[in-house]
């Protein structure tokens, strides 16, 4: 048996633990809040052996295999690593850490230790994107030229203030990590930033970028913002053909079209859009590898280096 802890109760804490209710061979063994009584109200909807108000007490505790962080974004690399150093796999959420330079200190940790770590990037886990790749792999679009993704939400500060925290919020952190993590799937290394729009809060976050990442005859697009609703949408280019994927941060769907032919896919979850990352790293930890090869440590550097690049642009 698995045994799972969690660190941070919000939220998307809720969901990982429903959703972890779905593994026979894995089960939620404590989960660590700020104060016990949230910690009590956590596991009176999630039952567990253990519950903790210190972060570290869970850590510590010899029974727990596997580690959820679900903190803010700001405190995500001191748990990591002190995870790792407590010799726990880690599933941390998105994004890994504020910045290349932390996801540098996570990969070194990861390998000195030996122990897994994956950011939790479910987009890429869910059968209809795993699917696509699978597509896209095979030759089906060829040659890629153009990726253009879209995600934005009308998100006012009055109703969700964590969002627009000035130490740890703003569009790129949050969802734009989602736009970057599709990019970064689907295109040549070494991107530059080129034309580039965006709109900052008076407290200098980002509240919507538009940019241009490009490498010779290659061009993505990211759009992100909580200052406005767009379709959200990615459209994968290639030189014999398109795929579209609705909703691609979580996909569901999406429509292959060639010069001969339009064809729909949809394929539905597996349970939930948590479950094929968890299943990935149950299968991960049970071959005692460090890092999953559909997220890797490297491909998540490679995200944290795109956030910079187009941070460095604005500032």
């Amino acid at each position: 048996m698995i045994n799972w802890g969690i660190i941070g109760a919000g939220n998307i804490a809720n969901r990982f633990a429903e959703s972890l209710t779905n593994f026979t061979e894995a089960q939620l063994y404590g989960v660590a809040c700020r104060t016990m009584e949230k910690a009590a109200a956590f596991q009176s909807n999630h039952p567990c052996e253990k519950i903790f108000d210190d972060y570290q007490l869970l850590l510590d505790d010899s029974e727990i295999d596997l580690v959820y962080i679900a903190l803010p974004h700001l405190y995500h690399h001191e748990w990591i690593i002190k995870a790792l150093e407590a010799g726990k796999g880690v599933l941390c959420e998105k994004p890994a850490t504020m910045n290349a330079t932390e996801m540098k200190d996570v990969a070194e940790t990861a390998r000195t230790q030996n122990i897994l770590f994956m950011e939790a990037m479910k987009s890429r886990f869910v059968p209809a994107y795993r699917l696509a790749q699978e597509l896209i792999t095979a030759g089906e679009i060829g040659e890629i030229t153009k990726v253009f993704t879209s995600l934005c939400r009308e998100m006012p500060e009055d109703q969700t203030h964590y969002h627009y925290m000035p130490k740890q919020g703003g569009a790129l952190l949050d969802m734009g990590i989602y736009n970057l993590s599709l990019i970064e799937d689907f295109s040549p290394a070494d991107l530059t930033v080129g034309a580039i729009e965006y709109k900052l809060h008076e407290n200098q976050i980002d509240l919507y970028v538009k940019a241009s990442l490009i490498h010779d005859q290659f061009e993505a697009i990211i759009e992100t913002g909580f200052d406005r609703n767009t379709e959200t949408v990615a459209v994968i280019t290639g030189k014999k053909g398109t795929i579209t994927m609705p909703n691609f941060h979580r996909a569901a769907s999406f429509t292959l079209t060639t010069e001969n032919e339009t064809k729909e896919f949809d394929l539905p979850y597996d349970h939930d859009d948590f479950y094929s990352e968890i299943e990935a790293m149950h299968t991960s930890f049970n071959r005692k590898e460090i890092e999953n090869p559909i997220m890797t440590l490297e491909y998540s550097l490679h995200c944290a280096e795109l956030i910079d690049l187009i941070k460095k642009k604005i500032n």
